[in-house]
């Protein structure tokens, strides 16, 4: 099939095709957009197609490598497919690059009013989330500590408000995970409902037009210390439209046939309904079709209170009790505070009673249509503010009201406009009924208004169950970077992860986080291999009987081993895909990931191959210098005559002592003389014969799941 857009040929060979890793893992490039030519066309706009040339191509690939340009990277995307072992896709997902800014409020459901029929909006900060995420210590009893991430188990099962991408409306899902990922550049984005947001310009959000980046659909970018995009209309979606549901409880025939005929329980009536039990039970008692016998609780269910005692009559709160409270309801801490920050209305309001003393003494503290002077006095707006916002802070606009009149004129302010002194007006009040927050139960559009530079913040990601990979914070539709296999709506393949012999090592002495070069001895191997086997047999035969059983798949799975396979799909621009690989094909990153970064790098060298080859030689085998390190090779080399570099006269050697004069550490010692060692370039370039078709693949997956399930 014929394309125009930019293609590679040597990606096109491998697209699709799944190339194995390890064991049981692999990595497949399902899709990818741009190339070398889109990085040089996003820097050199005015260049032509016909104009370039690839030595020039290349030249300037090279340059904006080795000068740290990399926005033109980011105009490159590629999307994985990758199966690996669960402790590797933990070390992947602590170098995401999409993250939201410290201060975002992510949205849960308390379960209690969802048991009612309603939601009830619980918001926790996302720095709060990490920090509960956090392992306790009891530093005082040690011997006592318990289990030390309580606080973790009990967000997790928290019910995470997120928005159902077939049908827009709101459920569930749980974190999984949260990383911090340091500071960022961040951007603020305001809608035109006065919700906000701040991100990274690579965060993707339910656009319109489908998930996106911020960059990517907008433009967005810093340029002096100002954010910049393309001027448009853009509209993201946000938690709120009501969703209509037709009142099946108020008709009687309904009613009759569901709780009489089909013999449903007032729980299942209320839940299908969306309102609450009690209502149910009013309406069957408004149509006298209650049953004697026939309530909430199911045959031998028990109240939640017997044998409960309690004690009656007024107590007197504890000064502890108060001081609780008191910094419960104070500041930002309280359920009350709106971020500081007042709506239109709001501000209207104020401003009137700030002035109503002087509106008052202007009309002689007499009201203007009984004209008696009376304790009780508002100021009014003559025109409505609903009818005209632009005379709402106009003093002419206001005038002088007792009580009584005051409230005998509401809803009917435009019959007395005249007679108060204003203008005709042909405005039209059109009711608008107050929509509780509980009922908002499906996303909306929403404009952007703008987007503020806000400079780098402290940034966080969370990673949620599926099969929908998203989450409202701060009322806004957000994506998570990574789209995992969930084991709460799907079946686990039970496939494990062993190391060979060779890979087997003991703990490195000099590297807590590593291992030793050489391997293990054989026996201790196969003792090892012994232990995993036994641990994985036991819960693969736990996790067989729990789905066999109908247990919840959210429950069966939770004592697999980590080193059970997982799958997700990654999309990345190359950007942040280099930054990525960088740290994992380094020496010192744990083997089984560097496996992945190899062959990601591999498939990479074949979409854009200059840029491969940029970053082998500015990063893979370059490296930075200090000041003092650059004070050393200056004391041994000079600039030569011809333009070159020569031998230092008198430079002679750098002892050990030396360098220790000039300011380095030993270590640091150690690492300059590692630096300046020859480094032979890696060899990234994949085996086309161990590919694998995509069938193949899938067949090993479906034969590792326990039992025959559909």
């Amino acid at each position: 099939m014929e394309t125009r857009r930019p293609t590679t040929p040597e990606a096109e060979e491998i697209l699709g095709r799944y190339y194995p890793v390890l064991d049981h893992g692999f990595v497949a490039l399902v899709d990818y957009m741009g190339g070398d030519e889109s990085i040089e066309h996003a820097a050199r706009v005015s260049y032509g197609y016909g104009t370039r040339r690839r030595s020039a191509t290349r030249g300037l690939i090279r340059y904006l490598r080795r000068h740290l340009h990399t926005t033109p990277s980011e105009m490159v995307e590629l999307k994985f497919h990758c199966a690996m072992p669960m402790f590797v896709a933990r070390q992947w997902v602590r170098h995401r690059t999409a993250c939201l800014a410290e201060g975002t409020e992510v949205f849960f459901d308390l379960p209690g009013a969802e048991a009612r029929g309603r939601r009830q909006l619980y918001k926790l900060p996302i720095e709060e989330i990490w920090r509960r995420f956090q392992p306790t210590r009891n530093r005082l009893r040690p011997d006592k500590q318990r289990n030390p991430f309580f606080r973790r188990d009990r967000v997790r099962r928290m019910k995470l408000r997120q928005v159902n991408e077939d049908t827009l409306a709101f459920q569930h899902t749980r974190i999984v995970d949260v990383c911090r990922n340091g500071p960022k550049p961040v951007f603020r984005m305001v809608l035109d409902d006065g919700k906000s947001i701040e991100a990274t310009s690579d965060h993707r959000f339910l656009f319109a037009t489908g998930w996106d980046t911020l960059r990517r659909a907008t433009r967005l970018r810093e340029n002096g210390g100002r954010a910049v995009w393309r001027h448009g209309d853009y509209f993201v979606y946000v938690n709120g439209a009501a969703e209509r549901r037709p009142a099946f409880y108020r008709d009687p025939i309904w009613l009759q046939r569901e709780y009489r005929g089909h013999r449903r329980s007032l729980g299942d009536l209320a839940q299908a309904c969306g309102v609450t039990v009690h209502t149910i039970r009013k309406w069957l008692g408004h149509y006298r079709l209650t049953e004697p016998g026939r309530g909430c609780f199911e045959a031998g269910a028990k109240p939640w209170n017997r044998g409960r005692t309690y004690q009656l009559g007024p107590r007197k709160p504890s000064e502890r009790f108060l001081d609780a409270i008191r910094t419960a309801r104070s500041g930002p801490a309280s359920n009350f505070w709106r971020g500081g920050r007042s709506g239109e209305r709001a501000s209207i309001s104020r401003w009137t009673t700030q002035i109503a003393a002087k509106i008052h003494a202007r009309n002689g503290w007499t009201c203007q249509l009984c004209e008696e002077r009376r304790p009780e006095l508002h100021c009014h707006h003559i025109v409505p503010v609903w009818a005209d916002l632009d005379r709402a802070r106009d003093t002419d606009n206001l005038t002088t009201l007792c009580g009584d009149c005051h409230r005998s004129i509401a809803g009917r302010e435009l019959d007395f406009v005249e007679r108060l002194g204003g203008p005709p007006v042909k405005a039209e009040w059109v009711p608008c009924p107050r929509i509780p927050w509980n009922r908002l139960d499906k996303a909306k559009l929403v404009r952007i208004r703008r987007f503020e530079f806000v400079g780098e913040r402290e940034t966080y990601d969370l990673e949620v169950e599926g099969p929908y990979h998203n989450f409202v914070a701060n009322g806004i539709i957000t994506h998570n970077s990574i789209n995992e296999y969930s084991g709460r709506y799907s079946l686990m393949p039970l496939l494990f992860y062993s190391p060979d012999p060779g890979n087997f090592s003991l703990q490195s002495t000099s590297n807590n986080q590593g291992r030793e070069e050489d391997a293990a001895p054989e026996g201790l191997y196969r003792d090892a291999i012994r232990q995993w086997e036994n641990v994985r047999a036991s819960a693969s035969r736990a996790y067989a009987w729990m789905v066999q059983e109908d247990v919840a798949r959210e429950l069966a799975r939770i004592d697999l081993p980590l080193s059970t396979y997982t799958q997700w799909y990654w999309k990345i621009d190359l950007h942040n895909l280099l930054h990525f690989l960088t740290l994992r094909v380094d020496d010192h990153a744990q083997w089984e990931i560097q496996e992945f970064g190899r062959v990601m790098a591999g498939m990479l060298k074949r979409v854009a191959p200059m840029s491969f080859e940029a970053w082998i030689d500015y990063q893979v085998c370059g490296d930075k210098l200090s000041r003092m390190e650059l004070e050393a090779l200056a004391t041994l080399l000079a600039p030569g005559e011809d333009g070159g570099l020569e031998a230092r006269a008198g430079g002679g050697s750098l002892s050990f002592e030396k360098l220790r004069g000039m300011g380095m550490a030993p270590r640091e010692i150690r690492e300059l003389v590692a630096k300046i060692r020859r480094r032979t370039p890696p060899n990234f370039d994949l085996d086309l014969s161990r590919f694998r078709s995509a069938g193949d693949v899938a067949a090993e997956m479906h034969e590792a799941v326990p039992g025959n399930f559909e």
